[in-house]
């Protein structure tokens, strides 16, 4: 009797051990699944906005508000200055993001108030893996960054060195499987003053949707403005100083748009394949938060 109630002791503190044992097992198996894999992208901020131009006073606001989100890197949409071709006024620029300059990566993309002189390529500083300071990319972790000339000037016709440059690019990415971000000045979709340019969409959207783009950032139009369109995310984020535009919902909002008449900028953070975009206001208040996953 002893001995069949001592067998049967031994029994449950088996199960119970062999039970114990394999919830531990899970539990690292899970903790193993969940650490940072070797050679795997690290998540990562950065800021995008555009339009400066001459409105100084937002400019060094949104600046600050920029440098207070730490970001990895910035992007800019264009129109960086009022005129290109005035020395003065990049003095000024170079005067207010001098700071973030220094402490954070600024990749900008040409606008046409940028055209003229040699001061807009003189700002692209930061180094990138293909293309020239007009039209270029770079890499950071998994995603890959596209910068394009759209600025009323540049040619980006299907015959181009532009055009032809980008469909290599975006083939190379693709092949890689990476986050593909592009941004230019012109936008596509905008239902600001400017409002759409169907020359740019039909040439370079395509492209888009062909080889995965999962974001497109643009300025020109002076306010906030995002739309889905083919499954591509973009954005006209124009809020950076100029002189503000309002929004016409009969250029063609579509249902599930958001837009706002107001100085801004947007924060992404990017967490493998999957971004978190935030628009702030000027003052700080968020006016809008989604998020993406690479296509």
């Amino acid at each position: 009797m002893r001995l069949s109630r001592y067998c049967s002791v031994r029994a449950a503190l088996r199960l119970t051990l062999l039970v114990l044992g394999v919830a531990l097992l899970a539990i690292f198996s899970a903790q193993a699944n969940d650490a940072p894999k070797p050679g795997a992208a690290k998540p990562f901020r950065f800021a995008v906005y555009g339009d400066t131009r001459d409105g100084h006073d937002i400019h060094r606001k949104l600046v600050a508000l920029i440098m207070s989100k730490d970001p990895a890197l910035v992007l800019q949409t264009g129109d960086i200055v009022h005129s290109g071709s005035k020395d003065d006024l990049w003095k000024i620029y170079d005067d207010i993001t001098g700071d973030m300059c220094k402490k954070i990566p600024v990749y900008p993309a040409r606008g046409n108030h940028d055209v003229g002189g040699k001061g807009y390529e003189a700002h692209v500083t930061q180094p990138f893996t293909s293309g020239n300071k007009l039209y270029y990319a770079f890499d950071k972790e998994n995603v890959h960054f596209i910068a394009l000339a759209i600025d009323e000037v540049s040619d980006y016709s299907e015959k181009s060195a532009q055009y032809k440059w980008l469909v290599e690019d975006l083939k190379t990415a693709r092949g890689r499987g990476k986050f593909i971000i592009v941004y230019f000045h012109v936008p596509p979709y905008s239902i600001g003053s400017h409002g759409s340019d169907e020359n740019v969409r039909e040439t370079l959207c395509p492209l888009f949707v062909q080889y995965g783009v999962t974001l497109v950032l643009n300025g020109h139009d002076h306010n906030y403005y995002r739309t889905v369109r083919d499954g591509i995310t973009y954005i006209v984020t124009g809020g950076g100083g100029a002189p503000l535009y309002p929004c016409n919902v009969n250029k063609g909002v579509i249902p599930g748009d958001k837009y706002e008449s107001v100085h801004h900028i947007v924060v992404c953070d990017v967490n493998g394949d999957t971004a978190t975009v935030t628009a702030l206001r000027f003052d700080g208040s968020t006016l809008d938060r989604f998020t993406v996953k690479a296509r």
